[in-house]
């Protein structure tokens, strides 16, 4: 059977508790040429949607500790960043009034076990496609604009020729790499990390060849994978400095790019020194985002570095619990993932933290 090609590549979230089927479903659709993504059940779909942003969610109903309405309750009312993405429903429940419950209840499309792959397949490549055609037809300008400012030679670097003085206001290390990891911009607080050697980690990670400036670091490469992907990645690194300093903390952060070869940025470092651990960082959150106590806290563990289960054990809450607050947190800054929330606390004026 043949698909369209605009939706190869494409991810899918499988939500399946039978493993057995999750994984011939799983198999099924790898081979069409579809990335797939599998969940046990609607809690861990929750913590997958932490890091990813699939392009479809097929998901059985009935499941162990969270079902598929739950689910799809969850995704309607927390993620509005997922309202184009299809639901598809998958169920043993055939029965027309259970069919048309399913649909009542927000999912795009239902399919009833045993399944029918080729039909699966289908309406997974129509749905996709669907989305596609609704994308084109509401921003036909946005497109129009962008093909314009390419051809008049206004380009991402001249972009950040311009903005490049105000980040030289921002207290935290920034530093803008393309897809070949060559430096495409660094502000005033990088270089003066790098220049006076105050992390020799750091300094080491810096080549020169010609006029280009190359970053080297096994994570840096991992990060320019992720963002040729179009995937979520960021990383943490502590660095130790030298004369007393604090240690730096590197964040490592993937931008989703189409070409590598183009200027546009690939990956973003941002470096900041540890030891805010103090109240008034947390009350600064709490203000600027009306946070609780709890979600800044949260909010400044993750800027921090630390990953959902060390945050679950540290503040002795579930990972339900973290994801709850990270989703609350998403919501109120404005953010869509990890490494957008970051970026921004990180970038916070120093008078605030």
């Amino acid at each position: 059977m043949e698909h369209s090609l605009a939706s190869t590549d494409s991810i899918i979230l499988c939500v399946e508790d039978e493993v057995d089927l999750r994984e011939i479903l799983a198999e099924e659709m790898r081979d069409a040429g579809y990335q797939v993504i599998e969940a046990a059940d609607g809690e861990e779909a929750l913590i997958v949607l932490q890091h990813t942003k699939p392009d479809l969610i097929l998901c059985d109903i009935l499941m162990p500790r969270m079902g598929g309405y739950q689910l799809l309750q969850h995704i309607r009312t927390d993620y509005p960043e997922l309202a184009h993405v299809p639901f598809i429903f998958l169920s043993a429940q055939d029965q027309v009034e259970q069919i048309v419950s399913g649909k009542h209840a927000g999912a795009d499309d239902y399919l009833v076990k045993p399944v029918n792959f080729d039909l699966m397949l289908a309406t997974i490549d129509a749905r996709l496609r669907q989305v596609q055609r609704l994308h084109a037809q509401l921003n036909p300008q946005t497109n129009a604009v962008s093909s314009t400012a390419l051809e008049s030679g206004i380009g991402t670097s001249k972009v950040l020729q311009r903005i490049s003085k105000t980040l030289d206001f921002i207290s935290s290390g920034i530093v803008l790499l393309d897809g070949t990891a060559q430096m495409l911009f660094i502000n005033n607080t990088a270089k003066t990390v790098i220049n006076t050697a105050l992390c020799p980690e750091i300094a080491a990670m810096v080549k020169q060849h010609g006029e280009q400036t190359i970053w080297q670091h096994a994570t840096i490469r991992q990060a320019l994978g992720a963002a040729k992907r179009g995937e979520d990645y960021s990383e943490f690194l502590s660095l130790a400095c030298q004369q007393g300093q604090h240690d730096v903390l590197l964040t490592i952060c993937a931008l989703s790019v189409e070409n590598s070869n183009s200027d546009d940025p690939a990956v973003a470092l941002f470096f900041s020194h540890r030891g805010h651990s103090e109240l008034v960082p947390f009350k600064a959150l709490e203000a600027l985002f009306q946070l609780t106590p709890m979600e800044s806290r949260v909010a400044w563990a993750f800027a921090q570095g630390m990953r959902s289960e060390e945050i679950a054990q540290t503040f002795s809450v579930s990972m339900t619990t973290v994801a709850f607050h990270k989703r609350n947190i998403f919501q109120k800054t404005q953010t869509n993932r990890q490494a957008d929330l970051v970026a921004l606390l990180l970038t916070l004026p120093a008078t605030t933290l």
